[in-house]
């Protein structure tokens, strides 16, 4: 050890591996497990850019939103694909839900602020394709099936337009 007493100390809870998987398959189960902080990260630009109320509500609905996932989860009770891992029961889809929740309310603030033209139609739609294949990866991952994330969508689509003018 040196004088400051730390030389050749391991912090063996802090040192990980990590296991690169850079296959089609190894890159879109990351993207997959990304995709959780997706609607997080969308939400911290927002408020950073305008730090408003109008934000501040969005994110409320982005609360609300999950809760209506959760107890929709449990009043449907349907299963999840059979090669899944997880329990819960996945109609509708949670993920889908919340990033269609998002898509839709950015897409409609944008158009609001800034009115319909070229550049917010092709954003939007780049908005749109980017949520659809965030929630596509949710089937193709096998957490959910078709149907759960379809429903997941559309859901929040709705409920995005509807707090979006309540």
């Amino acid at each position: 050890m040196n004088s400051a007493g730390n030389e050749g100390v391991r912090f063996e809870g802090l040192e990980q591996e990590v296991l690169m998987n850079f296959s089609s398959a190894g890159i879109q189960a990351t993207l997959n497990n990304l995709s959780k902080w997706l609607v997080a990260v969308v939400f911290g630009i927002m408020f950073l850019w305008r730090h408003d109320i109008e934000t501040l509500w969005a994110f409320c609905g982005v609360v609300v939103n999950d809760r209506l996932s959760t107890v929709l989860k449990g009043i449907l009770n349907h299963e999840r694909p059979v090669l899944s891992l997880r329990s819960d029961p996945g109609m509708p889809s949670s993920h889908a839900q919340s990033i269609f929740y998002t898509v839709t309310f950015c897409i409609i603030s944008m158009v609001e602020y800034f009115g319909c033209n070229g550049i917010t139609a092709v954003t939007s739609v780049l908005i749109i394709a980017m949520g659809s294949y965030f929630s596509w990866l949710r089937v193709s991952q096998r957490f959910h099936t078709l149907n759960q994330v379809a429903v997941g969508a559309v859901l929040g689509f709705c409920f995005s337009i509807f707090w979006f003018w309540l």
